[in-house]
């Protein structure tokens, strides 16, 4: 303990004495370190974190399978014959985000509002701070319409007004009454836009509709394993064949997966690219570091010679060298930490935080919250960042004391410090690292070039369509004003032309969806060729647009295709959601 003490105390002189070459080391680490930290506490968050949730451990997604592939999603009858197998399930929840217009009292409001059963506050352990949850009699089909509100939603909208429980808004012209308010360290990270409200679901059981228009995520029984779940779900995707005969193609097999890998999706491969790639980052600051030690090791020759003479043995000296690499490492690794965390917090503070604001080459991170703000400073990432900066300061320290205790006491002492025979070994060892950090540094650029090639070649890609001067414009449909398609066919038709109306706008549209974004999907039957399976294919479709030219006759006006919104299937995580709502679009003038 006292030779460790006095290694340290050494050290701290040594480097004090060199702060030039301390600076140096310290800022080289420092990029390598914090690159790793800024990476691995994204990697944290996104990947590594437990779910926040009673039985977290337990939570899964109810998905569909199809000839091999899964997705979310799930339609009425599908979701309460889930919920039946109480063998399987302890709670099953159905889930679906979309848009509603809050009018009443101040400036009309465009909410997210959260459509989930009642099981939803039970199954993530949902704070209610004030009034309650809403039960299963409110989430029955023609249930009385009660709402939740949000934190942040009961602050910015009512002030943090108890006297709100109990009162009537209106909800895209429907009136609803407050029943609770969620606290504020509620995560509603299961949503890919954190919801400002929940209503209930109330969906009709009787109903046969095919459609996958909401989630499905519940938690296993104790002590049933994920295999052992999806096993027995292979029995029950056969009984529910054979109680709905008349759903043809549309059957698929019922299965589960561990809710946070659903959430995740396709982000684990790039988060994976990164890893590797700031890994590289740190090898290279590792061999910056290390030649660094060599060529300062040659000016220590004689001190080193002297600690031999009085009796040092190469173990104390390599000891000492490495005690003055760990305390690099760990100062370079305490400066990278608040550099990584920075800056992956600046950065991802212009991440959109609303999905469907996101520009379409720009990757949906989930479970980072608002902003990044759940991108934060935890036991994980200090237990990785410490453990870094040890490794890397052995790995950068450990040749460099190897060699500099390689010393010829007698040529070194008649010397007196000038070159002695282990310069020759030094040079082949930094001449070494120097092809290892060239080696680094190639695959690297190589690996940026491919990556910008990638890019440059996706963005040259001809879409179909042209979409300068274009602008996008999102509204709500919903309640009961449009059950009618009448009142639907009267809102494309008076928005269209209005917008068509302004001035530069040479052309309007409507539409449920945007190109390139989720399309519907239907199942086809080739008529005249063998059938193997149940359907030979699957084809994706959206609705036709309706639209008004400039200058175009009455025979080139297209009809709006009108529809009811509330059975849009937008069920599939990772996909914009617009439910009870369409997109506008308006091409200007050129400039």
């Amino acid at each position: 303990m006292e030779d460790s003490l006095r290694d340290l105390k050494q050290s701290l002189r040594v480097l004090l004495i060199n702060p030039a070459f301390t600076v140096a080391a310290v800022a080289a680490l420092a990029l390598g370190i914090g690159a790793n930290t800024a990476v691995f506490s994204l990697v944290n968050t996104v990947l590594l974190k437990p779910l926040n949730a009673p039985g977290r451990d337990r939570m899964v997604e109810l998905q569909l399978s199809f000839r091999g592939r899964s997705g979310s999603g799930g339609s009425a009858h599908q979701f309460y014959y889930r919920k039946q197998q109480t063998e399987i399930f302890q709670d099953v929840s159905a889930l679906r985000v979309e848009l509603l217009n809050l009018t009443g009292s101040g400036e009309p409001q465009q909410v997210t509002a959260a459509r989930v059963s009642a099981e939803f506050f039970h199954l993530f352990g949902a704070p209610i701070v004030r009034g309650r949850a809403f039960n299963s009699d409110e989430d029955r089909f023609g249930g009385q319409h009660v709402v939740v509100l949000s934190y942040g939603l009961w602050t910015t909208r009512f002030g943090r007004n108890p006297g709100v429980i109990g009162q009537t808004i209106s909800l895209s012209g429907e009136p609803y009454v407050v029943v609770g308010i969620i606290g504020p360290r509620f995560n509603s990270e299961q949503f890919e836009q954190p919801p400002e409200l929940y209503i209930p679901f109330q969906m009709d059981p009787n109903s046969t509709e095919g459609g996958c228009y909401c989630r499905v995520v519940g938690s296993l029984r104790p002590g049933l394993s994920l295999p052992m779940a999806n096993a027995q779900l292979k029995l029950v995707s056969e009984n529910f064949r054979r109680a709905f005969p008349s759903l043809g193609p549309f059957q698929t097999e019922f299965v589960v997966e561990p809710l946070r890998d659903a959430m995740v999706g396709d982000v684990r491969p790039l988060l994976m690219i990164l890893a590797g790639a700031v890994i590289f980052v740190l090898l290279i600051a590792c061999t910056n570091v290390a030649s660094l030690l060599l060529v300062r090791a040659t000016g220590r020759e004689l001190e080193i010679a002297v600690r031999s003479a009085l009796g040092a043995s190469r173990g104390r000296i390599v000891r000492l060298l490495l005690t003055e690499s760990v305390i690099l490492s760990l100062l370079g690794g305490t400066s990278g930490m608040l550099i990584g965390l920075a800056g992956i917090r600046s950065i991802l503070r212009s991440y959109p935080s609303n999905p469907m604001d996101a520009p379409l080459n720009i990757v949906n991170i989930p479970r980072i919250g608002e902003g990044g703000t759940a991108v934060a400073l935890d036991w994980r990432v200090l237990a990785f960042t410490l453990l870094v900066s040890l490794i890397t300061g052995v790995l950068f320290g450990l040749i460099p004391a190897l060699q500099g205790s390689r010393t010829d006491l007698s040529t070194t002492l008649k010397e007196s410090g000038g070159r002695s025979g282990s310069g020759l070994r030094q040079n082949k060892t930094r001449s070494l690292l120097v092809i290892g950090e060239i080696a680094l540094a190639s695959i690297l650029l190589v690996g940026a070039a491919l990556l910008i090639r990638s890019s440059l070649a996706l963005q040259a890609v001809n879409p179909g369509f042209e979409s300068h001067n274009v602008l996008v414009m999102q509204m709500s449909l919903a309640g009961g004003h449009f059950e009618k398609t009448s009142e639907i066919d009267r809102l494309v038709r008076d928005g269209v032309q209005s917008i068509h109306s302004l001035p530069g706008v040479t052309a309007a549209a409507l539409s449920c969806c945007l190109p390139l974004e989720t399309v519907w999907q239907n199942f086809f039957i080739v008529d005249g060729r063998p059938l193997n399976g149940r359907f030979h294919g699957i084809s994706g479709w959206t609705f036709c647009v309706a639209g008004i030219l400039r200058r175009a006759s009455n025979s080139g006006i297209t009809r709006p295709c009108v529809h009811r919104t509330r059975r849009r299937c937008s069920a599939g995580r990772g996909h914009h959601q617009r439910d009870h709502g369409a997109s506008g679009m308006a091409k200007q003038q050129s400039a």
